[in-house]
């Protein structure tokens, strides 16, 4: 029998009252009944937020390499009001107009927790959007300024709930062989985090206004290869209804084994363990795992094809199985890569020769392929600088035609497949960053004040978060991103590859990635690599 839904305040049990009744009511702070024990959260103007709710109990100690425990019951009420840990993880890039993607919390093991952001902890039942951070599977947090999901909760009627989760090889230490102390699952950690985190929602979330029949996962980056492995898990299928993939790169496959446990050894020589001493992981010091992890690279960590969690890859060759049913809306931003060079100003004004010999490096060319790929864009783009060439080849390679592959196997899978591409050039820097990496995410989430480094000096920016909020609200809601903002936004398919233009333009083209893809699509296959070995001379 499902628990009734009811709000406890001050300890006495009474109606719930909605969000915006809360506000006017002297913003009385909501206390609801989990399957934990009660949570007391945070009332405000229509909305109501509960943070570093523990989904899941602690990973240190004994529970370290092992699959995510229950979380224990606690006694009265458990406030709710401050975010909890991020994960242990090597510190993330410091450029200001990015900022708000990441925040500088408290590191621990104790770090499974969500946030919450709802009209109301009414019975709604509204459609519930369930956010997965980026930062690759190595770094960032639920819990970034730019991820409140407050605005987007209040202005679309709809309930926000963001994760944090075990990274790095904390969550994702594959050794190849079976090691006492370690779960059989340890490559795959993370990701079953991530399913108990579902699984909570399911259990939960019709207490604060959500369905739990409803569920949209949606993630940006390293956060968009979280959703796309979710959709290739068999055990998380059911737990979630739709999904949006923003900018992903290498989502379409995960790592193998071989790529996986070769990083995994690499650690244990740092450490000066052998191969069968990897149960003495448990013991060594976080400080210690992150530095061995700083020097071998972080890259291979992340989800593995381990024949237990993952019996396939998410789209190789096709579409995973689990995944042929799920609705999904799926883009990139116009200029991806200035995300990634935004770190130093003088990647932006590089000169013919510096530019052509980071895309021969990067592409991995010989002379006259080069040649062919630098005149290819030079039609295309006519009038651009060697470093705008340098970014369109990078941004088409590492991530606007990987999420197209991606695009074109969901759609072959005959599932619903909606393709946008968000063009909306920032002000900042003179428009040097374009629609970098990352653009669309404060326009989602409505938290432009965040990201004011990125979008002040934009008359736009208010009628773009409206209706990016709106659309991504739709398709959570019905499956379809409905918007009055782009008419005729029909399904995506390999026959025409209709994509939705956002941000700066708001109409349907076919296939804006036709001529990338014959210039540089077939040049190498599509792995998950360091997005940034672009940048260095």
């Amino acid at each position: 029998m499902a628990m009734q839904r009811r709000s406890l305040l001050g300890g006495l049990a009474l109606p719930l009252i909605p969000g915006a009744a809360l506000a006017h009511a002297g913003h009385r702070a909501p206390v609801v009944e989990t399957t934990s024990g009660r949570l007391r959260g945070i009332a405000g103007e229509g909305v109501a937020v509960f943070k570093g709710i523990p989904y899941a109990d602690t990973t240190a100690g004994a529970h370290r390499f092992l699959p995510p425990q229950a979380a224990p019951r606690w006694a009265g009420v458990r406030e709710a009001t401050e975010y909890g840990r991020n994960a242990p993880q090597l510190r993330g890039p410091g450029v200001p107009e990015f900022a708000w993607y990441w925040a500088d919390l408290p590191q621990g093991e104790d770090a499974l927790s969500l946030s919450l952001f709802t009209p109301a902890t009414d019975d709604r039942r509204r459609p519930v959007l369930l956010w997965l951070h980026g930062g690759a599977f190595s770094s960032g947090t639920g819990s970034a300024p730019g991820f409140d999901g407050s605005h987007l909760a209040r202005a679309q009627d709809v309930v926000v709930v963001s994760i944090n989760h075990r990274l790095n090889l904390f969550g994702h230490f594959f050794t190849g062989e079976p090691q006492d102390g370690l779960s059989p699952e340890a490559g795959n950690l993370g990701v079953l985090d991530q399913i108990a985190a579902l699984r909570w929602v399911r259990d939960n979330i019709e207490r604060f206004g959500g369905d739990p029949g409803n569920v949209t996962i949606f993630g940006q980056s390293g956060g968009a290869a979280k959703v796309t492995a979710l959709l290739a898990t068999p055990a998380a299928k059911g737990l979630f209804h739709r999904a949006i993939v923003q900018s992903a790169s290498g989502a379409w496959r995960l790592a193998t084994p071989e790529n996986a446990a070769r990083a995994a050894h690499a650690v244990l020589t740092e450490l000066g363990l052998t191969a069968h001493e990897a149960s003495r992981l448990r013991d060594v010091p976080v400080d210690r795992l992150l530095a061995a992890l700083g020097k071998v690279g972080p890259a291979e960590f992340r989800p593995v094809l381990d024949g237990r969690v993952f019996t396939q890859h998410p789209y190789e060759p096709a579409a995973a199985d689990t995944a042929r049913d799920v609705p999904v809306l799926i883009g990139w931003t116009e200029t991806e890569a200035t995300f990634f060079l935004a770190g130093d100003p003088g990647n932006f004004t590089l000169d013919a020769a510096r530019a052509r010999a980071r895309i021969q490096r990067f592409l991995r060319l010989d002379e006259a392929a080069t040649d062919r790929v630098i005149a290819g864009y030079r039609d295309l783009y006519p009038e651009a600088t060697p470093s705008q060439l340098l970014i369109r080849v990078a941004s088409d390679q590492n991530y606007r035609l990987p999420t197209a592959l991606v695009a074109d196997r969901h759609a072959a899978g005959g599932a619903p497949t909606y393709a946008y591409e968000f063009n909306w050039v920032s002000p900042a820097r003179q428009g040097a960053l374009g629609s970098p990496h990352t653009g669309e995410v404060p326009f989602v989430f409505g938290t432009l004040d965040a990201a004011q480094a990125l979008v002040a000096g934009s008359p736009e920016a208010p009628r773009i978060r409206d209706r990016l909020g709106a659309i991504w609200a739709g398709f959570a809601r019905t499956g379809r991103p409905q918007s009055e903002a782009v008419a005729d936004w029909r399904p995506y398919s390999a026959a025409d590859r209709n994509t939705a233009l956002l941000g700066g333009e708001w109409r349907v083209a076919k296939d804006t990635l036709a001529r990338p893809r014959e210039l540089i699509g077939a040049l190498k296959p599509f792995e998950y690599s360091d997005p940034v070995t672009f940048i260095r001379d």
